[in-house]
């Protein structure tokens, strides 16, 4: 079944894109390059373990036990819900395609299980995450697939019912503990002068995936590595049940 990463890059994406840029002070990675930690160090996939995935789709008691939780925030976070997108996204280059559910797209072959959103002050930092389950080998292979595009498409241009944004993709250091794991940066133009840049990463346990998104202003990008190390190792334990 189709599966959707539905919230915070979709909404920035959409009507709330304005709003979003002001709130993140409408930086882009030049200014920002500078301050950038080890977290943008380029990186390969992380691996722990060359064991085959297993055949069986994470069930949903496990897919929910993979999510974050409130109380597994630092103080300041709270729960956000938005709505989904309806924007359909297409890539101007056939080999990035995959890249294309990062913007509010669909999975295909992918069974969804349990999604979070968290927002800090004004939305001034949001996460999205989502986990989703495959048959067989699906889970590995969609990783296999999205590490090729990473190395392939250091830019692409995305078209939204006309509204074409450029987008660079860099990739930047995955979080450890999880069997495979990819991150990386989006620097999408949405104006003139106009850029957003949330950090994501890809990680997968078994047959299970886990899709999460920070978007933070200058001063919220600094948390993005301890973040995305509490999401990986909360989902590799639910995973794991």
């Amino acid at each position: 079944m189709r599966t959707r990463f539905r919230h915070g890059l979709a909404a920035a994406l959409t009507v709330s894109t304005l709003s979003l840029v002001a709130a993140c002070g409408g930086s882009d990675g030049a200014k920002d390059s500078g301050k950038d930690k080890a977290a943008d160090k380029p990186s390969a996939a992380q691996t722990t373990s060359a064991a085959p995935a297993p055949a069986t789709p994470l069930t949903a008691a496990q897919m929910k036990a993979g999510v974050l939780e409130l109380k597994d925030l630092p103080s300041g976070w709270k729960t956000t819900k938005h709505e989904d997108s309806s924007a359909v996204y297409k890539i101007d280059k056939a080999e990035c395609d995959v890249l294309a559910p990062m913007l509010g797209g669909d999975i295909a072959g992918a069974t969804k299980g349990a999604t979070a959103d968290f927002a800090v002050g004004n939305n001034d930092s949001e996460i999205t995450e989502e986990v989703v389950t495959f048959d067989g080998t699906g889970a590995a292979d969609y990783v296999k697939k999205l590490g090729a595009a990473l190395d392939a498409c250091p830019t692409f241009t995305a078209d939204a019912e006309g509204n074409k944004m450029k987008t660079e993709v860099k990739k930047i250091t995955a979080p450890q503990g999880a069997e495979e794991a990819l991150a990386f940066r989006l620097s999408i133009e949405i104006g003139p002068g106009m850029k957003i840049e949330p950090n994501l990463i890809v990680v997968r346990q078994g047959t299970g995936v886990m899709r999460f998104l920070h978007l933070a202003d200058a001063a919220g990008k600094k948390d993005f590595d301890a973040l995305a190390k509490t999401a990986t190792d909360k989902f590799v334990k639910g995973a794991q049940s």
